[in-house]
């Protein structure tokens, strides 16, 4: 009894170590899978209450333009960039998303992405975030120029 407690309770923290360390991969898993899927309930489930998502200007209508960015503050008003970008209308792009990641740091990862890749509509950029705990703290939304 007491080595299967020993290997469960070793298990338990190797688990935990594991989990620690893919957290961010599996937020960032799950937010593109229900982002694809259209759901956006389950997008912002991975949201800190009090999250901060800096967006493209005039991504969300009627927030302040601060130096070409929307500044979204809380989950009530992230959830409006992310409406718009589950809609029926802006569905397909998105499920033509890929990404990749890149782990800067212990909470901070850079999703590089790109909707419609290989065609005339590609549109890329990277993604900032901040993931703590399983929440979203932050995120930064950048969008490479169009090519000309």
């Amino acid at each position: 009894m007491r080595t299967f407690m020993t290997a469960a309770i070793a298990l338990t923290l190797m688990s935990g170590a594991a989990f620690a360390a893919d957290s961010a991969k599996v937020v960032l898993d799950r937010h593109v899978a229900a982002m694809k899927a259209g759901d956006l309930d389950a997008v912002m489930a991975d949201y800190a209450d009090n999250a901060l998502l800096l967006a493209p200007a005039g991504a969300v209508p009627g927030q302040k333009n601060y130096g070409g960015l929307n500044v979204l503050e809380g989950k009530a008003n992230i959830r409006k960039f992310f409406a718009g970008l589950t809609s029926k209308a802006s569905n397909p792009a998105v499920k033509s998303m890929t990404s990749t990641f890149e782990t800067k740091g212990s909470d901070t990862t850079l999703m590089h992405w790109k909707q419609w890749p290989g065609t005339p509509k590609e549109v890329s950029g990277t993604d900032v975030w901040v993931i703590r705990d399983g929440k979203v703290i932050s995120q930064a939304v950048l969008v490479e120029p169009a090519k000309k």
